[in-house]
C-alpha cells in the first residue's frame, strides 16, 4: 500500500505540473491515478478545470477507486456517504457520482466511449476524504460471427 501512495503523490506532482486551475486537464497516459490531494491543494480538477481522461480510439476507461477515509475491512452498504465528484460521458448524457465512505477499494466506473471528464468536489466539512482515482485504458474486443 505503501509503494501505491508513493506512486500517486509522485503521479499527482508530476500532473500538478500540468493542471491548472482555471482550464481542464488533458491525461492521455495509459494508466495512472489522481489524487485528492491535488484537488486539495492546486484546485484542479473542479468543475471549472476538469481532468478530462483520454484513451486511444477503441478503448474504454476503467476507473476504481481507492478510499482512504474507509477502514479496510469495512463494508458499507450506505448510498452514499461522501460525494467526491461526478464522472460524466458527454457524448452520451451519462453523469454519475463518485461516492466514498463505502469500500477502501472498489470498481467505480467503466467507459463506454474512450473520454471522460471528472469533475472533483473540493474539500469541505461533510466531504474530507482522502482518496485515489485508479484510471485505465482498456481494449474492446468485438467477435464477429
Amino acid at each position: 500500500m505503501e509503494q501505491l501512495i508513493q506512486s500517486a503523490v509522485f503521479h499527482s506532482f508530476k500532473v500538478s505540473a500540468t493542471c491548472s486551475s482555471n482550464r481542464a486537464t488533458r491525461i492521455t497516459e495509459e494508466e495512472g491515478y489522481i489524487s485528492s490531494y491535488i484537488v486539495h491543494t492546486k484546485g484542479c480538477g473542479l468543475q471549472r478545470n476538469p481532468w478530462i481522461i483520454s484513451a486511444n480510439p477503441g478503448q474504454t476507461i476503467q476507473l476504481n477507486l481507492i478510499d482512504f477515509s474507509t477502514n479496510p475491512q469495512s463494508s458499507n452498504l450506505v448510498s452514499c456517504r461522501s460525494v467526491y465528484g461526478f464522472i460524466i460521458e458527454k457524448s452520451l448524457g451519462i453523469n454519475q457520482t463518485i461516492c466514498g465512505g463505502r469500500h477502501r477499494e472498489m470498481a467505480l466506473y467503466t467507459s463506454k466511449t474512450n473520454s471522460i471528464q471528472i469533475h472533483l468536489v473540493k474539500n469541505n466539512k461533510e466531504n474530507n476524504g482522502e482518496f485515489l482515482i485508479k484510471y485505465k485504458g482498456k481494449y474492446v474486443f468485438l467477435f464477429y460471427i
